[in-house]
């Protein structure tokens, strides 16, 4: 299977996996790689960690990655979002991560979130971006509500595009997610964020729009201050306390496609 199939773009630059492993403070720990690739990454982290699961997909970079014979590193072929990381606990994920399946590979870690210590991985700058993003703010979204619920986002930095090969069209950012305390406990979890997905259809409208489109009805109980809001201004406990009024009410939540 071609690295273009498979939506991979290397490491180029020592200088910046030397600054990916600075980030990721790496004390003696079990590390799984995501997508180990040509290997650029997995030995600088093999300097710092006690031992590294290096994970790769496809059997050509695996044969190179076993030939290098790193002390520390056992390579695995396998997919990623097919990957029990039950054996691997208390890890730090790391990974240059394939741009198309960053979704599921973040809702991947979201499920097997007390499997691992944290994860430090290369996204696109754009989705970094949104991840990052608080309310009000353009880049706001149902994504930002999503992960931010589970992990505390920190910001390494940007990787320009030359920095890979082949070169990807848009540069990249490193991010830290570190599990935390839930701000709030969900019954169900899923049910949640399709409902603030949904509001977030019609993030520019007001909310009373929102929800009278995703909904097809406005219930008359809700506060009036906050139906002048958009979705995009919500903060999550408040999407938390809109959901919660409607949940006690019975009220049916659309599905997403």
């Amino acid at each position: 299977m071609s690295q273009k199939k498979l939506g991979q773009h290397f490491l180029n630059s020592i200088y910046i996996a030397r600054k990916i492993v600075n980030f990721a403070k790496l004390k003696n720990e079990i590390v799984v790689e995501i997508g180990a690739g040509k290997g650029m990454l997995t030995r600088e982290i093999a300097r710092q960690a006690r031992y590294i699961y290096a994970i790769e997909i496809d059997p050509l970079y695996v044969s190179a990655l076993i030939r290098k014979n790193i002390p520390n590193v056992l390579v695995i072929n396998a997919n990623f979002l097919n990957f029990d990381l039950t054996s691997y606990r208390n890890a730090v994920i790391v990974g240059n991560i394939p741009y198309s399946i960053t979704t599921k590979i973040i809702e991947k870690l979201v499920r097997e979130r007390d499997k691992f210590l944290r994860a430090v991985l290369t996204i696109q700058k754009e989705y970094g971006e949104r991840l990052l993003a608080k309310p009000d703010s353009p880049k706001y979204s149902s994504i930002s509500c999503y992960v931010n619920y589970y992990f505390n986002i920190i910001k390494g930095f940007n990787i320009p595009p030359k920095f890979f090969t082949p070169a990807p069209s848009v540069s990249s950012m490193l991010i830290c997610l570190d599990n935390k305390e839930l701000p709030f406990l969900l019954e169900d979890e899923k049910e949640f964020f399709e409902f603030v997905k949904g509001v977030f259809r019609y993030r520019r409208k007001i909310l009373k729009n929102s929800l009278l489109n995703y909904l097809g009805y406005l219930p008359d109980y809700l506060d009036k201050k906050i139906l002048l809001k958009r979705p995009e201004q919500l903060e999550l406990i408040e999407f938390f306390e809109l959901y919660k009024n409607l949940k006690a009410d019975n009220i049916s939540f659309q599905k997403n496609n």
